[in-house]
């Protein structure tokens, strides 16, 4: 080699070192490189390998059960509850198959029309059903709990995105008679007042949820069509007696028409057992019906309200003086010609009287003799003795909210509260306690307890007044009706003695500080001996219009007790006297009177589920139990 091509060849060797120096990698480093990756691929794959076994078969039921929840739920739907009867085991209240419509608003094709359609058959304004279908929910209500011919006829539209649910829901045979008494049930099935809320225990039974499917947030995609048996609540029977009841219904609203009266109550009883026959209230709502307008409609006034009685309150308190023996019955009392100053205040008589008994005291109303009887009594022995007749405190009914009234402590009385109390003014009563007092005076001074669940009865009778007192109280209320110059005359029924004391009170402003301008309250309460006719059954009826607003009424004043509610007392008596007289001892007889609906016993879930007059049918059989869904999509 010579020198010069052994110096290009320490060149090349030199460049070489250079380039190995610089970061060529020698065959050795590489394959241990190649070696890590292909390692690491096999563990990341045998990984996801083990994961996917884990989560498809190992913990597969799991996993499914959780994806199930998520979008798999089920919704509450009203159970049947109990039915609810009169004492003769008329339907008062019942459950039967009601509709819930609801829409899928993406599948709804034409949204002007539907919401024109579901308008016009649900009753609703269309801008509100047009809002729901407008929507961004996939699943919406539209109404709840509709009546079942109407659902029906949803479902004939064949309306594309609507459907209905059949569930139960509570229903009133007889509208708005007793309303307040039975109470309203939401649409989740649950009593909200009156008696379908204090024994909602007893009356529900387990709630009844139907599954739906939902989406990834929740949102309810579809109703899933399947038929479900339900459970039934226990029954409740009651004391009331429907025929009455709407006998009362009937006569108090056009009493209150006549009278004008912002709103009327009426309660009767059985003079002797103390068991509630009919519970009246004007105006009163029909729960079969849309939505209440006003919430007070729920409230039931005999049960929850509180009023002064006037002169309602002077035969209990003669009777206690003739009791305690500081007068007598032919006693006479100087009546001072209408105007007597007491405790600072002049006590005036709408009828000025000089010299009257005892017995004329009361049959004529006089304030002035009335309060020389309770002057000679003292305010102890009237406060215990209008607490033995049950004043100031409630009955013990079943029901929520009932109200005690008011009856103040003596001790914190003026000296003109001796004189109010005895002609019935600084003293509020409610209708239940008037009636059972009454009660008292009528059978023979016998307190009785007041019942209006069949086997539930608020405490025990007891003896308020000896029987001779009470014979003498019973005569001073006859005579309050059947004597001339008697303030109760327009209650008499021919051939049936009835007894009675008219009231006519100011009406307290409703924040309770002194009296509303020009409002009165206007009462009656009586009873009726119908032995003659052949009725065993010994009625007290009490009728109160609460403000009146008619100047006269066939020739009298309409604030007067006399004029206003006695004459609505009249015919109520009459009628029901002359039902019971045909109806023989017991009165059990199913026979409809003219007025009371005729119902239909037909099975709705086979029927059109209408009646001859337009009303929802009822089940013949109990416990149909049954719900299932009709869906158009």
């Amino acid at each position: 080699m010579s020198s010069s091509q052994r110096h290009l060849f320490s060149d090349y060797a030199e460049r070489q070192s250079k380039q190995d120096s610089r970061g060529q990698v020698p065959l050795p480093n590489r394959g241990r490189r190649v070696r890590i990756v292909v390692s690491a691929s096999i563990l990341w794959t045998a990984l996801i390998v083990g994961r996917l076994y884990q989560l498809q078969i190992s913990e597969y039921h799991s996993w499914n059960g959780t994806a199930h929840k998520q979008h798999a739920s089920t919704i509450t739907l009203a159970s049947e509850r109990g039915a609810i009867y009169d004492r003769n085991g008329k339907i008062l209240a019942t459950s039967v198959p009601g509709g819930s419509v609801f829409v899928r608003p993406r599948q709804v094709r034409d949204k002007v029309n539907t919401a024109g359609r579901l308008s016009q058959l649900l009753d609703i304004p269309r801008e509100d059903v047009l809002k729901k279908l407008e929507s961004k929910s996939p699943f919406v209500w539209v109404q709840r709990q509709v009546p079942r011919p109407i659902a029906l006829a949803v479902e004939k539209e064949e309306l594309p995105g609507v459907g209905f649910l059949l569930e139960s829901r509570r229903y009133y045979p007889y509208g708005s008679a007793a309303s307040t008494l039975l109470g309203k049930v939401g649409t989740d099935g649950k009593g909200l007042s009156g008696l379908e809320a204090f024994y909602e225990g007893h009356l529900a039974s387990d709630a009844h949820a139907a599954p739906v499917a939902r989406d990834g947030v929740g949102k309810i995609l579809h109703v899933t069509h399947e038929l479900t048996e339900t459970p039934r609540g226990k029954p409740l029977s009651l004391t009331i007696d429907a025929p009455l009841q709407l006998i009362m219904d009937e006569e108090l609203e056009a009493g209150r028409e006549k009278a004008q009266a912002k709103r009327a109550f009426a309660v009767m009883m059985n003079s002797v057992t103390g068991e509630i026959l009919g519970l009246s209230q004007s105006p009163s709502p029909n729960f079969n019906l849309a939505k209440l307008k006003s919430r007070e409609l729920l409230e039931n006034h005999v049960m929850q309200l509180s009023f002064e009685p006037g002169s309602i309150m002077k035969p209990f308190v003669a009777a206690l003086a003739i009791e305690h023996e500081v007068t007598h019955f032919h006693e006479l009392i100087n009546c001072e010609n209408g105007a007597y100053r007491y405790g600072g205040h002049t006590i005036n008589d709408v009828h000025p009287s000089a010299m009257l008994s005892t017995y004329n005291v009361v049959v004529h109303s006089s304030n002035v003799g009335m309060t020389k009887l309770g002057h000679r009594l003292g305010k102890e022995r009237i406060y215990e003795g209008l607490r033995l007749f049950g004043f100031g405190e409630n009955t013990g009914l079943p029901f929520p909210g009932e109200a005690s009234g008011l009856l103040r402590d003596p001790k914190k009385w003026y000296p003109i509260d001796i004189a109010t109390h005895s002609f019935g003014q600084g003293v509020a009563v409610t209708p239940l306690q008037v009636v059972r007092a009454i009660s008292a005076l009528a059978n023979g001074g016998i307190l009785p307890k007041v019942s209006l669940v069949y086997g539930e009865g608020s405490g025990d009778s007891k003896r308020v007044l000896s029987s001779k007192t009470a014979e003498m109280a019973r005569r001073m209320l006859v005579g309050v009706v059947e004597e001339k110059g008697g303030t109760g005359s327009r209650a008499r029924v021919p051939g049936v003695v009835i007894g009675g004391k008219t009231g006519t009170a100011q009406r307290p402003r409703d924040n309770g500080v002194g009296y509303e301008p020009g409002a009165y309250i206007a009462s009656f309460v009586g009873f009726a001996d119908g032995s003659s006719i052949g009725v065993d059954t010994p009625l007290t009826l009490l009728v109160v219009m609460d403000r009146p607003q008619a100047k006269v009424i066939d020739g009298g004043r309409a604030i007067y007790g006399g004029v206003a509610s006695a004459p609505v007392f009249q015919r109520i008596m009459h009628r029901s006297l002359h039902f019971l007289s045909t109806q023989g001892s017991g009165y059990n007889s199913d026979s409809p009177r003219s007025s009371e609906r005729e119902l239909d016993s037909s099975d709705p879930l086979h029927s059109d589920g209408l009646n001859g007059r337009g009303q929802e049918s009822l089940p013949e059989r109990r416990g149909t139990g049954f719900r299932f869904v009709s869906y158009r999509g």
